[in-house]
């Protein structure tokens, strides 16, 4: 099934929801993470839309289909955001990528690049995400997260629905 959020499009049968207590333990790779999100087995509604949009659940979405991925995402919490945006998109310029979009969700203080690629495979999007860090260790020392991450389980590589379009 797709779902369209603003000018995202996500083809996924299920979501997650953020619970207030651990809701699954995974072993990866010699660690343990612990889950606060739970995974729904049926489509999203347009009520639990509007519920995530009125801050009173979070709602989060599955980046890995089938070993397949459509965005590269790039999330920053701090308050000095504009900065870190600005050096991003100066990156994605230099990096000559040109279709990117941006969100913003003010009670979070979370600031999402969803980067567009058409359907490439796991790995492709795992070398992408490493050239992108790399330039982004150069220029910045900030706490961001660039996902698909490969040191995190695929229940783990999850995005959050953003909240609004800068």
């Amino acid at each position: 099934m797709k779902i369209n959020i603003f000018d995202l499009e996500f083809n996924c049968e299920y979501f997650y929801i953020h619970s207030s207590s651990i809701v699954e333990k995974i072993t990866f790779n010699n660690r343990v993470f612990y889950s606060k999100y739970q995974k729904i087995s049926t489509p999203l509604t347009p009520i639990l839309l509007e519920q995530h949009y009125n801050h009173d659940i979070h709602l989060a979405l599955p980046l890995i289909e089938d070993n397949k991925i459509n965005y590269l995402v790039i999330e920053y919490y701090q308050e000095d955001w504009k900065s870190f945006y600005a050096l991003v998109q100066y990156l994605l310029k230099s990096l000559k990528i040109k279709e990117y979009t941006s969100y913003r969700d003010t009670k979070e203080e979370r600031l999402q690049l969803f980067i567009k690629r058409e359907n490439i495979s796991l790995e492709t999007a795992y070398r992408e995400v490493e050239e992108i860090k790399y330039f982004l260790n150069l220029k910045s020392k900030k706490s961001y997260k660039i996902f698909p991450n490969r040191n995190l389980p695929k229940n783990y590589n999850i995005i959050t629905i953003p909240q609004k379009k800068i």
